[in-house]
């Protein structure tokens, strides 16, 4: 099978071009043939309609634009952060977490995510979190109480501090006398 807008060449039974996107029942209906479709440089210009019933009869095909580097488009990966209060933050690139989270000179974060501690068990910039390649990592940042690493099925280690573990979802983290999960 041939598309007959594009003249691409369709499997067995398709309905739809997978170039144009044109239906392939299209060419069994009497349509009147599309407006012709003038270009000017990188511009098409579509003329206008004077009867506004014959609009209705066929549209024009313009090529939807394409991005110069469409292939080398990354997927954005996010990972939920969720606390022991039940508050949560969305995260796609990175976070220190504490009681006041404050970044080193130079240093910038997606977000700053502050704990509730009464007890001041949780330091004021506790963990730092990231993601490179898809994947979530943490990092103590020398925190009094430290953190501990609770993974699924895995049994619990302390956090080195400044050393990056990575970490899968569902992985629980206490912070001192608090915690949070990420999903």
């Amino acid at each position: 099978m041939v598309c007959e807008i594009c003249k691409s060449d369709l499997p067995e039974g398709a309905l739809f071009c997978g170039e144009c996107g044109s239906s392939v029942r299209q060419s069994d209906l009497a349509a009147p043939t599309p407006p012709v479709v003038e270009e000017s440089g990188d511009t098409q210009i579509v003329p206008r309609i004077d009867d506004p019933a014959s609009a209705f009869m066929a549209p024009a095909i313009v090529e939807a634009p394409r991005f110069a580097d469409e292939a080398e488009l990354e997927t954005v990966v996010s990972f939920t952060i969720t606390l022991g209060t039940g508050e949560s933050v969305i995260l796609t690139q990175s976070a220190l977490v504490g009681r006041m989270p404050q970044p080193a000179v130079g240093e910038q974060f997606e977000h700053l995510i502050v704990m509730t501690d009464p007890g001041r068990s949780v330091s004021k910039t506790h963990l730092e979190l990231g993601i490179t390649a898809g994947q979530l990592w943490i990092a103590d940042r020398n925190s009094g109480n430290g953190s501990i690493v609770r993974e699924p099925g895995v049994v619990p280690r302390r956090a080195q501090p400044g050393t990056r573990y990575e970490i899968v979802r569902g992985t629980r983290i206490d912070l001192g006398d608090q915690h949070l999960t990420i999903s």
